[in-house]
């Protein structure tokens, strides 16, 4: 079997305007999709982020692909130094495998270790979407700890879910704080809550935080990212029991050992964007179980590929001990023949179907590759960029003189 041609499609889909600690998402929003097709006609698909670098890379790294035998794929890696881009093409080769041989991609991956998924409610403060009929869930704006809780309703009485997690860093900590606490009046003081201000805190706002949360009886599995560094992490580990998760500072696996080192995170959040694809999430989980951590998993603004390669992923790793992020719910429209993917209460339960389980949707995929060399979508791959365009999505609401800075409070 033999690689004849790697495609590289960039696309555009709709965005609601989700806000954070760098600014707020624009209402359009790029992703790449990676197709491989065989000599014999075989396909395998991947997706990940959709900025000009990883499109220049995935390009770059055609001419490896292409001839290659899908079942050798640790020379490419090495020859590609770029787990990113590589991280693509990886879930591509798995999909077309398991294809190939007739067998789900968690197969693949050595075998599934749980028959469904669990996914968090990613509960956003946002401003309003400029077309609400197009909004898959909450179109209106959330500001306060009140529109979070009806925001909170939507998700849990549409999808189910059982955990929830705030992306905070956007308003006062304390009305954050407010906002765990009437989501667990309204969902019981025994749902999983997580926030995540992205390093938006100061050690010692954090830490006042935490405290305050102690005192209110909720049950918070972690913080995740909430200040600014990783030596900042490391300081507030020593003032709190809560364990601290990290998707910032431990990106890669030569970041492991030193966050050990200074016992600065307890929780890594997996990512097959970047972590060396779906193979590398399985040495990532090695890892992690070597050294106690516990594993989770990131999420961003994914389309229907990502969502299936994140489930088939964290089938395959033992160590996910924690629900997954998904941006998913907040995508009115998909790449995928039949999109969304459903969720059963708050899981995703595994496709015995060959690879990912998904077909493209080939007028869709045209559609959105239109709209991207059309508009000018929020493109990022990294902390730095994403900040840049956060920041300069912020002027289509009137804040101009938005500064990501951190900490904040």
């Amino acid at each position: 079997m033999q690689i004849r041609e790697m495609e590289v499609i960039p696309v555009a889909h709709r965005e609601p305007p989700l806000r954070n600690s760098w600014g707020a998402h624009s209402e359009v929003a790029a992703r790449t999709i990676v197709r491989l097709t065989t000599a014999d006609g075989e396909v395998g698909v991947g997706e990940t982020y959709g900025d000009e670098r990883v499109i220049d890379a995935l390009e770059r790294a055609a001419g490896l692909v292409e001839g290659m035998n899908p079942f050798a794929r640790k020379p490419l890696e090495l020859r590609l130094q770029d787990p990113m881009a590589y991280g693509a093409v990886d879930t591509a080769l798995v999909d077309l495998l398991g294809r190939h041989l007739g067998e789900p991609a968690y197969n693949v991956l050595g075998g599934k270790v749980r028959d469904e998924v669990a996914f968090s409610g990613y509960l956003f403060y946002k401003y309003a979407d400029s077309d609400p009929d197009s909004a898959s869930v909450a179109p209106y704006e959330v500001d306060s700890a009140e529109s979070m809780v009806e925001e909170a309703r939507e998700f849990v009485g549409e999808h189910g879910f059982r955990t929830l997690k705030v992306k905070g860093g956007v308003l006062d900590p304390d009305e954050e704080l407010r906002t765990l606490e009437l989501l667990a009046e309204e969902f019981g003081r025994d749902v999983p809550l997580r926030i995540d201000p992205n390093g938006t805190w100061s050690v010692e706002t954090a830490t006042r935080i935490a405290r305050r949360l102690r005192e209110m009886d909720l049950r918070v599995q972690f913080l995740e990212d909430p200040v600014p560094t990783m030596h900042a992490h490391a300081r507030l580990k020593r003032n709190v029991d809560y364990p601290i998760a990290t998707n910032m500072f431990v990106t890669e696996f030569d970041q492991i050992a030193p966050a050990v080192e200074l016992d600065a995170v307890d929780v890594i959040l997996s990512d097959h964007h970047y972590w060396g694809g779906m193979t590398g999430n399985l040495r990532l989980d090695d890892a992690a179980r070597t050294l106690d951590l516990g594993v989770g998993m990131h999420s961003n603004s994914h389309l229907g590929v990502s969502m299936a390669a994140m489930a088939h992923v964290a089938a395959a790793m033992p160590t996910v001990r924690y629900a997954c992020d998904t941006h998913y719910p907040w995508m009115a429209e998909d790449v995928i023949e039949g999109g969304p993917l459903a969720f059963e209460d708050g899981c995703i339960a595994l496709s015995d179907e060959p690879g990912l389980g998904v077909e493209l949707d080939e007028s869709e995929l045209a559609r959105m590759r239109e709209r991207y060399h059309e508009t000018d979508p929020l493109a990022y791959s990294s902390v730095s960029s994403m900040a840049a365009e956060y920041a300069d999505a912020e002027t289509e609401v009137g804040r101009a003189a938005w500064l990501p800075n951190k900490p904040r409070w």
